[in-house]
């Protein structure tokens, strides 16, 4: 059903403030930084901005905390963000494959890697929305964090264990896209953020809608809009490489699949889920 034409303006006002925050949010996000395919094989990514030299001294300065072992996302952010911990909670030498070769590295040949932190966002793509739940589970031993590398057509995966009651990076490996589960839809999800007439063509006559109430910070306005409206809502999606990550040892379940990307420290999230037609996936539902 519509919305009613009292919530279509309120709409319009909801509108023009999602367009703001997600200008401000995935600003940063929209181009990376590729290294070269002749580059060491652990990423090196120089940002030597007063800003992430500012965030990584505190990070540094900052003892993580035990409890952060008890969520993947509390570890991972430590993590990303200290040289410090990213040398202790590294299993060396560290097993890395790429094209079917192992190469083992020592704690002196790893560079420091940012992973997300300079993007500002990250993704979790999964098969049934339940599957959310995954990140909040104390009980979760195993998380494998993705860089979807769309120039190199593959996907570099970091593999971490919770081994006595700590996360340790044990090893990486490198995918080509065509052969990962995900790979079709990681390529679609490529080409929907950059190709607008692409991403009209795979949109449903109309997108389920849910998001906060302009007039009303503790209640949410739902309905439908249709596709031409949905740029308003997500104006700009982040291009580029994308991290994701993936929470225990998941099991792909059909071929509907959701979009997540949440905003790094800010609580921010819109979720996107599409529906495999004959015509490829199509978006049917947005939240914000």
């Amino acid at each position: 059903m519509l919305m009613n034409n009292g919530n279509n303006m309120r709409l319009i006002v909801f509108i023009a403030v999602v367009a703001a925050v997600l200008t401000m949010v995935f600003a940063t996000g929209c181009t990376v930084k590729h290294t070269d395919a002749t580059d060491s094989i652990v990423d090196s990514l120089a940002y030597d901005t007063t800003e992430n030299d500012t965030l990584e001294t505190l990070a540094e300065e900052t003892l993580m905390p035990k409890s952060a072992d008890e969520l993947f996302d509390d570890f991972i952010f430590n993590f990303a963000g200290s040289k410090r911990v990213q040398k202790q909670r590294i299993h060396f030498p560290l097993s890395i494959v790429e094209d079917g070769v192992v190469k083992n590295i020592g704690r002196n040949d790893w560079k420091f890697d940012p992973f997300f932190m300079h993007q500002g966002f990250y993704t979790q793509v999964v098969s049934d929305l339940d599957e959310l739940e995954t990140s909040k589970d104390t009980k979760v031993g195993h998380v494998v964090l993705e860089k979807v590398r769309f120039a190199d057509a593959d996907i570099r995966q970091y593999v971490f264990n919770r081994i006595n009651g700590i996360w340790m990076m044990q090893s990486v490996e490198n995918v080509p896209i065509s052969e990962h589960p995900n790979g079709s839809f990681y390529l679609f999800c490529s080409q929907f953020v950059r190709d607008s007439t692409f991403r009209m063509n795979h949109m449903a006559e109309s997108v389920e809608f849910s998001g906060p109430d302009p007039d009303d910070d503790f209640s949410r306005v739902e309905g439908v809009i249709m596709p031409e409206q949905v740029s308003m809502f997500a104006p700009e999606l982040p291009q580029g490489d994308i991290y994701n990550l993936i929470y225990g040892k998941t099991t792909l379940r059909g071929e509907d699949r959701t979009l997540v990307i949440r905003g790094i420290a800010n609580g921010f999230e819109i979720v996107l889920t599409f529906r495999k037609m004959e015509t490829g996936y199509m978006l049917v539902k947005l939240v914000v």
